[in-house]
């Protein structure tokens, strides 16, 4: 039983290896990989049954800001980015050129996220988008290929079975 639906596992399981091989580029052809944390939580899961299939795409929650960018209008909270201007050590300057608290840098990146928004990389959702496009034949022709597996099995356990003069 839990090698019948090999093929459409394998199907799936490449489509989710080529989605975070792709993605991990994106991010660092983007210069979005500072920390390699959002790179590093890049995985898949996929589950597939006698009467189902299930693909999860997993990674950090932050990843779908870095991927859909946000759109001016509407600040994002500032401790998110104070977070991120302590562990880069950014301080902004001030007329006289003293260092402005974290704060306060954090403070004006998080207005200036509200009033220009930031761009989209689409470094997950492209790849996504390219990889779905053709899963479904791959699905179908390996779900195919299990049918037939299944057949065969079953034509030669007959066989076996009345070979050996069985009812």
């Amino acid at each position: 039983m839990e090698n019948r639906n090999r093929n459409t596992k394998l199907a799936l399981e490449k489509f989710g290896k080529y989605l975070v091989t792709e993605s991990r580029k994106n991010l660092t052809r983007k210069n979005k990989n500072n920390t390699r944390k959002l790179y590093d939580s890049l995985r898949y899961e996929v589950d597939v049954t006698a009467n189902a299939m299930n693909f999860d795409f997993i990674m950090e929650e932050y990843g779908e800001w870095v991927d859909k960018g946000r759109k001016k209008g509407k600040q994002p909270p500032q401790s998110a980015i104070l977070k991120w201007v302590e562990q880069r050590r950014i301080q902004f300057r001030d007329n006289r050129g003293k260092f402005k608290t974290y704060e306060s840098t954090a403070w004006a990146i998080a207005k200036s996220i509200k009033k220009r928004g930031i761009p989209a990389t689409e470094f997950y959702s492209r790849p996504f988008n390219l990889g779905y496009a053709k899963l479904p034949n791959d699905v179908v022709q390996a779900y195919a290929l299990d049918v037939q597996d299944f057949l065969e099995f079953s034509i030669n356990e007959l066989n076996e079975k009345y070979k050996d003069g069985g009812n």
